[in-house]
């Protein structure tokens, strides 16, 4: 075991050796009372919004005495969220939230398309949820796409969070007020599941310190805050309305999906190569937004194994280890 960690290590730093990436060092303070968490199971197990607390407090965001306000109820459906956001008050200014984790573990029609029922009351709640939010002064909103319930006993949840997770940005993109960044864990938790979940599908210690982990860095690179009051911070951070941002990849029926944040429209480009420097597959796609999007790629057949991934756009480029199972 010690010697693949080894291993890893040297494959990572290999594949990271020559990227780099421009950090702007510009920090925003905000009240503890603007964020709120909301959600069910997902969040009310974890340890997410005391780490994201602490992470707050460490880089200078809020003050030490403060913590972000939490509203999670466990074993709920999305519409009892939606009127937990409701019934909260004051209202925030930023909101974190999840939904639907309850309705999914219904039983859709095989093969699950976006036409099931379930998934179709999902999409017009997280509509009135959007719209409750414009109404009360909410200026973002954070949206969680779920990490891959794990086992044969939620195959029937997973089935209808991969439609789910088609469907959720298609909403949430369509959102300009409140504006929406989407953080997909299903990257973030690639390679790490059974150290991040033991029921399957919720956090352990580790899966929301990593969860929570991956919430502040899009919220950094992407100025999520955007109050403009600077702060002293002991480490540049990363912010994304200067910046381009790779926010991580995941892979699935040959198809890599790329999650990242665009300063500006412009081309994608991709490259996966052997640990030897060989090029296995490249490929290059516009991307048409600024903002917080998932690019995909097709991908010809890969043998299983760990590959270099690197990713180009503007002056952006990042380079990973990809896993492909």
């Amino acid at each position: 075991m010690r010697n693949f960690l080894i291993m890893f290590s040297v494959i990572i730093y290999a594949c990271m050796f020559s990227a780099t990436v421009v950090a702007a060092q510009h920090v925003t303070k905000i009240s503890a009372a603007d964020l709120v968490t909301n959600g069910e199971s997902f969040f009310a197990a974890g340890n997410i919004t005391s780490e994201l607390t602490r992470f707050a407090k460490a880089d200078g965001y809020i003050v030490s005495s403060e913590s972000f306000k939490c509203i999670v109820v466990d074993g709920v459906p999305i519409a009892t969220v939606l009127t937990q956001y409701q019934n909260c008050t004051p209202k925030p200014k930023y909101l974190i939230s999840d939904g639907g984790g309850i309705d999914l573990m219904g039983s859709c029609p095989s093969p699950v398309t976006s036409s099931c029922s379930i998934i179709q009351s999902c999409k017009t709640t997280l509509q009135s949820y959007l719209a409750e939010m414009k109404k009360d002064g909410t200026k973002k909103l954070l949206w969680m796409i779920y990490p891959d319930p794990q086992g044969s006993t939620w195959s029937g949840l997973k089935a209808n969070q991969d439609v789910w997770a088609q469907v959720v940005p298609t909403v949430l993109n369509a959102s300009t007020d409140p504006k929406v960044l989407i953080v997909d864990l299903r990257p973030v938790w690639a390679g790490n599941y059974s150290e991040y979940t033991k029921d399957g599908i919720h956090c352990t210690t580790a899966g929301g310190t990593a969860t929570a982990t991956a919430f502040w860095k899009a919220i950094k690179d992407s100025n999520f805050f955007d109050t403009g009051s600077a702060v002293s911070v002991k480490q540049p951070l990363n912010i994304g309305k200067a910046t381009s941002t790779f926010l991580g990849q995941h892979v699935l029926n040959n198809k890599i999906s790329l999650s990242l944040f665009l300063a500006e429209p412009t081309a994608v480009s991709m490259r996966i190569t052997s640990f030897s420097g060989r090029t296995i597959f490249t490929a290059v796609k516009q991307g048409r937004q600024q903002g917080l999007q998932t690019i995909q790629f097709p991908l010809t057949p890969i043998a299983s194994g760990m590959y270099c991934l690197e990713v180009k756009t503007g002056q952006l480029t990042n380079a990973s280890a990809l896993l492909v199972p």
